[in-house]
């Protein structure tokens, strides 16, 4: 074959040409080829008869490349079958001959097409292979097991960094080896770094200053039949001779595991690369050195000099400062001369008018490392700095409310870390930004400037090009889809090095090692993490592994799947605007992260791409190279099975009460039906309360139980039943008939229980007491009194009678006055109900009800059970017992008051604040009675919850020796956990959602660092990434969790570097309920399957069914009349009068023995009255007794 164009000699040297692969295809009956090599046209090769299916398309792809001069064809007939034809392609890099010969992209998709009928193999080549085996192809190599490797194993199998000691910059260097030396030690940093941390911390730096030139993720190497490689993009079809590279980024994902110091090792860097100056970015380089206006001295210019050369001069002289020697002189004129370059304006449009030539947007490089995190965070970073760097080694402006103004750009260029919480970050940047300008005039000055005008505010950040950001817990830096304000805000700064610090950059993305916080602990198992980690990862290694797992189980695991990567894109191209993903932003060669990296519609991924981009973005130890440093305390997990009591089986069995009564009354056919799909978000919302009704419910009311109770005997008398197999109207299976009349018989029962009937009208827990003074016992009970039963009260009432009594203990009679005090306070909640019963009844008579035919279905309402339960307190600190000891000379006065028939003047004095750090909740042990009195016997015996049983007896045994966390869900009951802490002089604090940022980080920094506070209540969902309540060793579930990755995060907050003890967590369950089936499916589930079931247990098809089928629990003859037997009892039960203070608490201002960050004031009326000793409340209450006890 010749070539009639210019370009000959370059187009018939085969050797610019790579041989890719071989063809074989029947021969047409007038084919005239031989049994030698020749080069030929497709029409010479096949002849003019008819093509098979393969000669078409590869005479259809082919033709026009072939006349191009991209491909050349050589053909023979096949050796071993002469009615074959062997034909061996030969294809034009695209990386040689551009001059010569044009290409497009639909000329590669022709050649893409091609790849897929050739053999790549050197038998295939020779003509030797065998022709009954498959080719060898490219695309079969897509079936191979480790191209379907899951993002789970892929992320907990990427190497373990192994820094290099040496990189081109020299500052750099001795940083790393700095970091490295495990004898020497960072200057600045008081922490001894464990060696995993140190290498984490060394590659950071060697990925910024050095990052690696990697070959293009989208080209992997291919064997050409003779030997020679080739690189080849499968999803264009491109061929490349020579490998092409790009640079990674300065930065990535430091994603160690919760719990192991992400913070410290940021921090290291930190310290390491103290006053290491940013690169002028390659375009501005040429337009760095601006001309003095005039000769500047020799120290200036040797100042310029040195810091164009980027030399770390603050470091320097930091430690010669610390020598004693003064250089303050030269430090001046170092930061007077800080480099910097010049954006050139862009070019003016063309305009016959005179226009002033723009000289440009003037930045100058700055040493400072921009912190962004979440707000209930900033406080953990605050104490970290605080506590792990020396006094004055770093330089920090902390930036945590809209309040703190932004300073000047040059003040800005003096410090050494900028911390934001990440909502002051996304205002700071804004464009529509509320915050005001800084004024820059001199003080003396009459101002004119813009921080006194209408004008937009424009952030000093954007002045300067900073040397690195580090966004903690960066894992929700971007959404789905679309862009946050976070990404808008860093666009339009400009960062050297940027760093996600993230544990688990998306729930794909997870380590191993919190999974198996989440297992029973085994006795008898030696090495347990090890073999639990290798066993997980094999059975979480392939994504289509699990082939008993449904399609829509494994099509929600492939949606979870892409959702991730998604998210991960959004990191890659937004925020480290790497290369090749974020060449669509202006340049050429764009690469689609959809395209190549996330699965297709059918989970097909791409292979080796996504393993490499991860090992150029991540910086993470694999778990065994972790335990070769470091071994944290055992974790000892478990699960607590609790006989559920009376009032659990009756809350329990309402909630299946309304359930049975839905489906059997709408037949489970249309609308009325609870489980239609319309009905998805009230189903799950009845679905949570059911959960949290697992502790205590008492939302349901008389009336609607009375009401589903009387809807089940209408529907039975409707459909004329009288009893199983008789058919009416309706011919009622006979399930259904025993499920509807088991239904009426749990509302009857619910009904006549008076304490439950109490417990619902007043929305109050249980409480059951012993030897309770006995005048006083029927004026506080909740229900009538029972005579050598245990009485029944609430909370809050006890707390009243508590606060009474111990208030009047010296007195000669501290129960006098008791049995008023009952009959007033139980009177006024009564009148509460009732109006509220009157308020409920007025408003459904004032709605007209619609008239039912008698043969239409009717469901019973099951409006409560698919409410939010009301919130039934806000306080979410401990308030301590006033004290029961006032001074010797004051109890005289208040018995001879007493004695006089006036009443007792309680003396209150202000208590002396004893140091946080020493104080102690454990009450004081006093004997204020004699032994003979019946208020020294008073006890509490149990409550009407047998998981609250359970905690308090639990509690009582370790608070004193050990911090307990407690995770919640639902507010309701992290307050009746409170209301029976306080009964017992337990100090808590309850971290829950509504908390200020302020307030959130105020309890966790007191919890981990005084001794006031034993017990923190939180919502599990509140325990976000990156919280240390390394303090705690005890942590208790109240309700098992249905995601296993939020109770893995929750026990990495105790469970982590800084943990002096074994941590024990206990999940409370109650026995043969749905939590304990919820339990148990969640343990047999697959990853794919708890994917697809993340949100709503309803997601999951046989929780589905298991809810439909729920059971009622069977109610015990011996519990429907014995109060005794009703009671989940307590172990030890705590005596209730006479208990004392914490000793540094402060009863009259709790927030008093909170530690809030400093130069935070907790001020007002109710500080400035705490600080006198007496709060605004009490001092009324004082001054009304005063006039009571004188006859004023």
């Amino acid at each position: 074959m010749s070539f009639t164009t210019p370009h000959v000699g370059f187009l018939n040297d085969l050797k610019n040409y790579l041989p890719i692969g071989t063809l074989i295809v029947p021969s047409g009956h007038d084919s005239i080829l031989g049994i030698h090599w020749e080069e030929h046209y497709p029409n010479v090769i096949f002849g003019d008869s008819a093509l098979a299916n393969e000669a078409r398309v590869f005479h259809k792809s082919v033709w026009a490349l072939l006349c191009l001069g991209w491909l050349r064809t050589f053909a023979r007939k096949h050796p071993q079958d002469h009615s074959l034809v062997q034909i061996r392609v030969y294809v034009l890099p695209s990386d040689v001959g551009g001059r010569y010969v044009e290409r497009s992209a639909k000329d590669w998709e022709c050649i893409r097409q091609l790849m897929k009928y050739l053999d790549l193999s050197a038998e295939g080549w020779e003509g030797t292979e065998d022709l009954k085996r498959p080719k060898n192809d490219l695309f079969g190599h897509e079936l191979r097991p480790e191209h379907d490797d899951s993002l789970f194993f892929i992320f907990n199998t990427l190497p373990s960094p192994r820094p290099s000691f040496v990189v081109s910059c020299p500052y750099s260097s001795h940083a790393i080896t700095s970091l490295l030396d495990d004898t020497g030690n960072i200057p600045g940093l008081r922490a001894e770094l464990y060696a995993y941390q140190r290498r984490s911390a060394a590659a950071m730096i060697q990925r910024e200053v050095e990052p690696a030139r990697t070959l293009d993720p989208r080209l992997e190497e291919i064997s050409c039949p003779t030997g020679d490689k080739c690189l080849y993009d499968r999803m264009t079809g491109v061929i490349s001779r020579y490998p092409r590279y790009y640079e990674e980024a300065k930065g990535g994902i430091l994603s160690e595991t919760m719990g192991l110091g992400k913070t410290l090792i940021c921090l290291a860097v930190i310290l390491a690369t103290k006053g290491h100056w940013p690169q002028i970015p390659p375009q501005y380089s040429l337009e760095r050195r601006q001309l003095r206006p005039r000769v500047g001295s020799l120290m200036d210019m040797a100042a310029t000099a040195a810091n164009q050369e980027r030399i770390p001069w603050r470091s320097h002289f930091q430690r010669m400062s610390s020598q004693g020697d003064d250089f303050d002189h030269c430090r001046h004129l170092l930061e007077q001369n800080v480099p910097s370059y010049v954006i050139p304006a862009p070019e003016a449009r063309r305009s016959r008018r005179p226009t002033t030539e723009s000289q440009g947007e003037v930045i100058q490089l700055c040493a400072t490392t921009l912190v962004v995190v979440p707000s209930n965070l900033f406080s953990h970073w605050r104490n970290e700095i605080a506590t792990h760097v020396e006094e004055g080694a770093l330089n920090v402006f902390y930036v945590d409310s809209n309040e703190v103004l932004m300073p000047l750009a040059k003040e800005l260029q003096s410090y050494d870390i900028i911390l934001l919480t990440k909502a002051r970050f996304q205002e700071e940047m804004s464009l529509t930004s509320t915050l005001k300008n800084r004024c820059s005039c001199a003080e003396t000055m009459r101002c004119y400037c813009s921080a006194h005008n209408s004008v937009p505010y424009l952030s000093t950040l954007a002045n300067l090009h900073f040397l690195r950001i580090v966004v903690d817990e960066g894992h929700d830096f971007s959404s789905f889809g679309r862009k946050s304000n976070a990404v808008y805000a860093l666009q339009k700064l400009r960062v050297d090095r940027r760093w996600i610090v993230s544990g688990t950059p998306s729930s794909g993305l997870l380590g191993v090692e919190a999974s198996t916080a989440t297992l029973e602990t085994l006795s008898g198992v030696g090495d347990r993490d090890s073999l639990l980690v290798k066993d997980i990862l094999e059975k979480r290694r392939n994504r289509g592994a699990d082939i008993s797992s449904e399609l829509s189980v494994r099509k929600s695991a492939l949606l979870q799947e892409r959702k991730d990567l998604e998210k991960l894109g959004s990191i890659v191209v937004d925020f480290l605007d790497l290369r090749p993903w974020a060449n669509g932003r202006g340049g050429n060669d764009g690469a689609s992260w959809k395209q190549y990296i996330i699965p297709d519609e059918n989970g097909q991924r791409k292979p080796h791409s996504l393993r490499k981009v991860l090992e150029t973005l991540v910086i993470r130890h694999r778990i065994e190279d972790v335990e070769k440093d470091i071994k944290l305390p055992p974790l000892h997990n478990r699960v607590v099975y609790l006989e559920p009591k009376w009032h659990d089986k009756l809350s329990l069995n309402l909630f299946t009460m309304n359930l049975a009564v839905n489906a059997v009354t709408s037949e489970r056919i249309d609308q009325d039906y609870m489980f239609h799909p319309k009905n998805r978000a009230s189903l799950n919302q009845l679905i949570t309360n059911l959960r949290y009704s697992g502790f205590y419910w008492t939302a349901f009311t008389k009336e609607e139980v009375s009401k589903s109770t009387d809807v089940s005997r209408k529907y039975l008398e409707d459909k004329s039943i009288v009893g199983p197999g008789k058919e009416g109207l309706g011919n009622l299976r006979e399930g259904d008939f025993n499920y509807l009349r088991r239904a009426i018989l749990t509302g009857e029962t619910v009904l006549d229980c008076p304490s439950w009937r109490a417990y619902s009208s007043a929305h109050e827990l249980g409480l059951y007491i012993d030897d309770f003074p006995k005048d006083a016992r029927e004026a506080w009970s909740l229900t009538q009194d029972n005579p050598g039963q245990p009485l029944i009260m609430g909370a809050p009432q006890l707390s009243k009678a508590q606060n009474f009594i111990d208030t009047h203990l010296y007195a000669s009679d501290p129960a006098s006055g008791l049995n008023e005090l009952g009959k007033s306070i139980m009177d006024k909640i009564w009148q509460s109900v009732q109006i509220k019963q009157s308020k409920t009844k007025r408003d459904s008579n004032d709605t007209v009800a619609p008239q039912h035919n008698p043969r239409e279905r009717r469901s019973a309402p099951i409006a409560t059970s698919i409410q939010k339960p009301a919130m039934m307190g806000k306080h979410t600190i401990s308030r301590a017992k006033p004290s029961s000891s006032p001074r010797k000379s004051s109890n005289r006065e208040i018995c001879e008051s007493r004695t006089n028939g006036q009443p007792p003047i309680q003396e209150i004095r202000p208590q002396p604040l004893k140091s946080a750090l020493k104080s102690s909740s454990t009450p004081q042990a006093v004997q204020p009675f004699e032994p003979s009195s019946t208020l020294s016997k008073t006890r509490l015996s149990g409550t009407a919850s047998a998981k609250l049983s359970y905690l308090l007896d639990r509690i009582t045994v370790l608070h004193e020796s050990e911090k307990i966390l407690i995770f919640y869900e639902g507010d309701n009951i992290a307050f009746y956990i409170a209301q029976t802490l306080e009964l017992l002089g337990i100090q808590f604090l309850i971290y829950a959602g509504s908390l200020s940022a302020l307030r959130k980080s105020a309890y966790i920094t007191t919890f981990n660092t005084t001794e006031t506070f034993r017990v923190l209540l939180m919502d599990v969902h509140q325990a976000a990434h990156g919280l240390h309540i390394a303090a705690a060793s005890r942590v208790f579930f109240v309700n098992p969790v249905w995601q296993p990755t939020v109770e893995a995060q929750a026990i990495k907050r105790a469970h982590r570097i800084g943990q002096k003890r074994a941590v024990y967590v206990e999940t409370l369950v109650l026995k043969d309920t749905l939590e304990d089936q919820m339990l148990r499916r969640r343990k047999n589930m697959s990853a794919q399957e708890h994917h697809k079931a993340e949100k709503s247990l309803l997601d999951d098809d046989i929780m589905e069914q298991v809810i439909k089928d729920a059971d009622f629990i069977p109610l015990l003859p011996e519990e429907i009349k014995n109060i005794q037997n009703q009671m989940a009892p307590l172990q030890n039960p705590p005596n209730l009068f006479g208990r004392v203070s914490a000793a540094g608490a402060n009863f009259h201002d709790p927030d008093k023995d909170l530690i809030f960050p400093e130069g935070i004031q907790v001020s007002g009326r109710k500080r400035k009255a705490a600080e006198n000793g007496v709060s605004h409340s009490d001092g009324l209450l004082v001054a009304k007794q005063v006039k009571v006890a004188f006859g004023i």
